[in-house]
Parts: C-alpha cells; sequence; structure tokens
C-alpha cells in the first residue's frame, strides 16, 4: 500500500485549499490518473524503499510544477 493527498484544482488559488486537502490509502497494484491541476502531495511510503511507476510528460515539471508550502506538515500515520 501508498499514500497520496489530493486537494480539487482550483484556478482561483496559487495554492491548495489547505482544509480541502485529503490523504488516502492506496492498495498495491492500483493505479491513479489525477484531474488535471490537482494538487498532489507522495507517494508516500510505508517502508524504507518500494518500486514505484510515475508516468509524466517530458516537461512536466517545467510547464506543470507548482510548488506551495503547508502551513503545517502532512502527517501520515499508517
Amino acid at each position: 500500500d501508498w499514500f497520496v493527498c489530493l486537494a480539487a484544482p482550483d484556478a482561483a488559488r496559487d495554492a491548495p485549499d489547505f482544509d480541502a486537502i485529503r490523504c488516502f490509502r492506496i492498495p498495491g497494484g492500483t493505479a491513479l490518473a489525477l484531474k488535471r491541476g490537482a494538487w498532489h502531495a507522495g507517494p508516500f511510503f510505508a517502508e524504507d524503499s518500494h518500486d514505484f511507476l510515475n508516468l509524466e510528460l517530458s516537461d512536466t515539471n517545467d510547464t506543470d510544477h507548482h510548488t506551495a508550502k503547508l502551513p503545517v506538515p502532512i502527517r501520515i500515520v499508517a
């Protein structure tokens, strides 16, 4: 299993709605497709190492990368 935290896209905001962030436990072997503009943090793993495949466009970190500082750290308790 692995964890991801998500918030819905909001074109009117530069940062996610911090109160709307939700974290989910995702079963191993499960794939996700995020909606365009969805804020996300993760994947987070409980193990020290884990195999994970992430498919992105060749320019994702240049054209679709917006960092937002959270007011409090995300804490995942497995």
